[in-house]
């Protein structure tokens, strides 16, 4: 806030959202819903403050000079998903989506073998003991031990 000349505190969360939503282009009466004010007067009402005003305006500026999308945007908006989701699929989309942004998903490093054989009608009338030769395991493999 200091960097918009706002002092800490004089911008309530609710009026934070209001500001985010209209300056994504929002009406002030969509924002207000979306900030969870209980009628348009009140969010208009909201929106005509002086500090929530400068805001707005201070938004714009930076809209005008560059399109800044970031990790934070994207998260932000993943989270207003997440808490609008009506259904538990909803979240789950969301959460692999915020996953995914972060880079939380570990890589699958699992060992993967292609074997190319031509003609797998073959493969399907070949022998346990020969389908174990190609894989390059012994005859005994299958054979439960006692160690």
């Amino acid at each position: 806030m200091p960097y918009m000349g706002i002092s800490r505190g004089s911008v309530t969360i609710q009026q934070e959202k209001l500001v985010m939503l209209i300056v994504s282009g929002m009406s002030t009466a969509a924002a207000g819903r979306g900030a969870g004010y209980s009628c348009p007067q009140s969010a208009y009402a909201a929106s005509k403050l002086p500090a929530v005003q400068q805001a707005i305006q201070y938004y714009r500026e930076e809209m005008r000079e560059t399109v800044k999308f970031t990790n934070q945007n994207a998260h932000m908006m993943y989270m207003e998903a997440y808490s609008a989701s009506a259904t538990a699929t909803e979240m789950k989309n969301t959460t692999d989506s915020l996953v995914k942004l972060h880079g939380l998903a570990a890589p699958d490093n699992a060992t993967q073998v292609n074997i190319n054989i031509n003609g797998t009608k073959q493969l399907e009338r070949m022998s346990d003991e020969d389908l174990l030769r190609i894989a390059g395991k012994e005859l005994d493999y299958l054979e439960p031990r006692s160690d």
